[in-house]
């Protein structure tokens, strides 16, 4: 059979962005086969969950006892198939850290243990430097504060037309002159505010521990002379590209390609990670640009999944693109949600520009993996949203490849791969503990998400009657849940 040389693209997505392209991943794993081995079904993370008992709801205290029942050869990544299948790998903010951990053959199972037991004090670390760095300009906000109150006596009141003072306007001189006043007394705060809340020195530390203790590639070199590419993308956030001059170079950084393929993976991957305003930028001698130094931020401010330039590089068969960022479509309660649905919505329709533009061939190579954008909303930094997060990128891909299979192994077929039966792929769909432990996110997101008084009574319940419902509660949810799903179309009738 003729070698195919296959590439998987991560986009970024924050903490739970991070976990649901994980998901999507244990997913794909479990149904994607070569055609010899098209009938052969092996379990995922969430049936071994399923038997050992373990709810999701209370996956993180009792992972132990899931892991205890998985066999030798699933604990050591010997059954898994996308990291022998794809051997080009693309990541962008957290997804470079999985594309880094599936092309350096982590265990899959190993990549849920660490996602889901993320120790988060490795990413929030105050960067007390640049809180220093800021105060050093402390002693001057006196003098600025003195010389701009005595420009503004220097100015005086603002001067109006008398049709401007007409009807009730006489206090709008007053107004502006304040409020002008106002913005200029904060200009002289900007140089002690730091660039970023947190210092991401942190995830170095931890791709340093996960090399340790997995054999995570730390170095581009080695991952090449493995016969593998791995690509992590970053942005460089204080140059710019503009459409007057389109001969300037561009600010996206391919770490993994030259000259960029001597710093470290870590290093790479804490650049890719750095969320401009709450992770202080990576600074980054730019030695392709006469030594100029960067700020470095998260690739995507520059690149939503980054495939194009791969293609162009090697001779990809198929790409599988995986992309954590929908847009949603309900109900948005509070500014958290709408900050959060501006930063969704900026990426995806960037994504969808792209998607508008790119040739007929890359299309036909492309399989891209999302979630539908009524399904899961919350903010990409909730913790304790991850193991969510990471059972939905997992039933929504089941759910996506059952729906569109002929057109997937289509695509799948230049690779030289296929998807499993497409029965098996239902009956992971409809099997009931997947659907149960689903039944419980739909109704704690239900419950977040409604009004007042239908939040405040199922707190209420929560806290009288905890989560241990009842069987004929649980019936209750998962008849629901696939009455609606059958309503729509998108699971078949049990016979």
């Amino acid at each position: 059979m003729a070698k195919h040389l296959n590439a998987i693209c991560f986009g970024g997505g924050g903490l739970v962005g991070t976990a649901k392209a994980l998901g999507h991943l244990v997913g794909f794993d479990q149904i994607v086969r070569e055609p010899g081995t098209r009938t052969e079904l092996k379990k995922s993370f969430f049936d071994y969950m399923a038997e050992s008992g373990v709810p999701l709801r209370e996956l993180e205290p009792r992972l132990d006892e899931v892991f205890d029942r998985m066999p030798a050869h699933v604990r050591s990544g010997r059954s898994d198939h996308v990291s022998r299948y794809f051997e080009v790998a693309v990541g962008i903010s957290g997804g470079s850290l999985l594309a880094s951990g599936l092309i350096s053959g982590i265990p899959l199972v190993e990549l849920v243990r660490e996602c889901l037991t993320f120790p988060v004090n490795h990413y929030f670390v105050p960067d007390f430097k640049e809180y220093m760095r800021g105060l050093r300009y402390l002693p001057l906000v006196p003098f600025r504060m003195t010389k701009l109150m005595a420009n503004d006596l220097r100015r005086g009141p603002e001067r109006l037309s008398p049709n401007a003072l007409r009807r009730g306007r006489r206090t709008l001189p007053y107004i502006r002159r304040y409020s002008r006043l106002a913005c200029e007394l904060l200009t002289a705060f900007h140089d002690i505010l730091p660039r970023g809340l947190f210092s991401g020195d942190g995830i170095i530390t931890y791709i340093e521990e996960l090399s340790a203790r997995y054999g995570l590639a730390n170095n581009f070199d080695t991952v090449r002379e493995s016969g593998r590419h791995l690509f992590i993308i970053a942005e460089r956030f204080n140059a710019a590209q503009t459409l007057s001059n389109p001969s300037d170079p561009s600010t996206t950084i391919y770490f993994g390609m030259p000259p960029y393929d001597k710093t470290p993976v870590s290093h790479a991957i804490r650049a890719s990670c750095s969320i401009p305003g709450i992770t202080t930028p990576y600074a980054f001698k730019d030695h392709g640009r006469d030594g100029k130094v960067y700020d470095l931020v998260d690739g995507a401010i520059g690149k939503t999944i980054g495939r194009r330039r791969i293609l162009e590089n090697l001779p990809i068969d198929c790409v599988v693109t995986v992309n954590p960022i929908v847009p949603y479509t309900g109900q948005l309660e509070n500014v958290l949600d709408n900050m959060e649905q501006l930063y969704r919505k900026l990426i995806y329709s960037r994504l969808k520009a792209v998607e508008s533009y790119i040739s007929d061939d890359i299309k036909e190579r492309s399989i891209h993996l999302e979630s539908k954008p009524q399904d899961f909303f919350y903010n990409m930094l909730r913790v304790d949203k991850m193991k969510e997060g990471l059972f939905e990128g997992y039933y929504q891909t089941l759910k996506y490849c059952a729906e569109n299979y002929v057109t997937i192994n289509d695509r799948l077929r230049r690779g030289g791969l296929c998807l499993v039966p497409r029965t098996e792929i239902f009956r992971l769909v409809t099997q009931s503990s997947t659907v149960r432990e689903r039944a419980y996110i739909l109704k704690a997101q239900r419950m977040e998400r409604g009004s007042l008084r239908r939040r405040l009574g199922g707190a209420l319940s929560t806290a009288l009657q905890g989560w241990d419902a009842d069987e004929s509660e649980l019936d209750l949810l998962e008849d629901e849940l696939r009455a609606s799903e059958l309503e729509a179309g998108e699971l078949p009738q049990e016979h």
